[in-house]
């Protein structure tokens, strides 16, 4: 599967050959923090399967719950969140799946297979229905 995606200005475009290993709901403080919102949903793919096409992102690090460094990555111009790099998962990354193109995190036919942080969810969201929930991180 070829997934390809953007920032709002077109300036940065990636692309990933990959089958998502997991999709996930991230609901922990940094992920609210990174995105304005009160999650993130995140396609998780083998890094080796990744590349920028066009332009160059900006970059910022956290310390995550995990003890490992956390590597977001984002439109220097238009302020787009595109795709993170845990260093626990030193193989593995997540798409921030609203960057993808042509509504590709619509997930067709899919669901979401895992909720993370489900104690930090906020009151007014409720558990999707048949996806793992998970206290903490999640492993792909």
């Amino acid at each position: 599967m070829i997934l390809t995606g953007s920032c709002m200005c077109g300036k940065i475009k990636y692309q990933a050959d990959a089958e998502p290993a997991v999709k996930a709901v991230c609901h922990c403080l940094n992920c609210q923090k990174f995105s304005g919102s009160a999650f993130t949903t995140n396609f998780i793919i083998p890094r080796s399967s990744f590349k920028v096409l066009s332009g160059t992102p900006k970059s910022g690090k956290y310390m995550a719950d995990s003890g490992f460094e956390y590597h977001t990555f984002f439109c220097g111009d238009c302020g787009s969140s595109l795709y993170g790099q845990p260093d626990s998962l030193p193989d593995m990354m997540s798409i921030k799946a609203g960057s993808l193109d042509n509504g590709a995190a619509k997930l067709e036919g899919g669901k979401i297979d895992v909720e993370a942080f489900i104690e930090r969810r906020v009151a007014y969201l409720k558990p999707l229905q048949d996806a793992s929930q998970v206290t903490g991180m999640i492993q792909a």
